[in-house]
């Protein structure tokens, strides 16, 4: 997956589980929010960390927001200010906006402002369990944006079994990253190059939604 740039509005804990994930692949992350002490506590693992009022258009203006691949809308629970922010970061020129919505009212009026995409809990519940019975070697899934995904699958094919990850080169070889692996349960939250995938471990992948499923349908093969 080509490296791509992600701002983050909004640092609660769905903002920064976001933020960790998208650090984790590697991607050029961009934070705002307004709380002074959230910012310092992550501003040093960041691209970028701005105190800032994300429905101010003059200060969003002033960041370029409309230059980011994608911007994500993480203040849920402040409706109009999660609105307000979409709206304008749109009209900046942000060419992919996800907004989490607090329920389906806030979904539609959210997708009537043009958000292209909305994470709504429960209907993301819904099709979590549909995925995972369609795709049952997949633990978990979730969409990043319209054309990316963050997968937890484990490893059933027996051609990836005791490689490293730097002889597989997931990157190169299948365009996804791996940012996380469950063995034995106990999480390697910074694998390595010279980390050795076992049997039916689990690893967590970001990359593009056809790139992941692709992938997924190879490790769950049996051989």
């Amino acid at each position: 997956m080509a490296d791509q740039s992600f701002a983050v509005l909004g640092l609660g804990k769905f903002g920064m589980a976001l933020t960790v994930a998208l650090l984790k692949a590697e991607q050029d992350v961009l934070v705002i929010d307004s709380n002074e002490e959230v910012i310092n506590d992550v501003a040093h693992l960041v691209t970028h960390a701005v105190i800032a009022d994300a429905t101010d258009e003059d200060e969003l203006r002033d960041l370029d927001i409309g230059s980011f691949d994608h911007v994500f809308v993480t203040m849920g629970e402040n409706v109009e200010g999660s609105i307000i922010t979409t709206m304008l970061a749109k009209k900046l020129g942000a060419p992919d906006v996800t907004t989490r919505a607090n329920n389906h009212n806030h979904r539609l009026v959210l997708e009537k402002i043009g958000a292209d995409h909305v994470i709504e809990p429960e209907q993301d519940m819904a099709r979590q369990l549909i995925f995972r019975q369609l795709h049952p070697n997949v633990v978990n899934y979730f969409n990043l944006s319209k054309n990316i995904s963050l997968i937890e699958v484990s490893v059933e094919n027996s051609r990836f079994f005791n490689q490293s990850l730097g002889d597989l080169d997931f990157r190169k070889n299948y365009d996804v990253s791996v940012i996380g692996i469950v063995h034995d349960g106990k999480l390697n939250q910074v694998p390595l190059a010279t980390d050795v995938i076992a049997p039916h471990d689990q690893i967590t992948l970001i990359g593009s939604n056809k790139a992941v499923q692709r992938l997924d349908d190879i490790l769950r093969e049996e051989k």
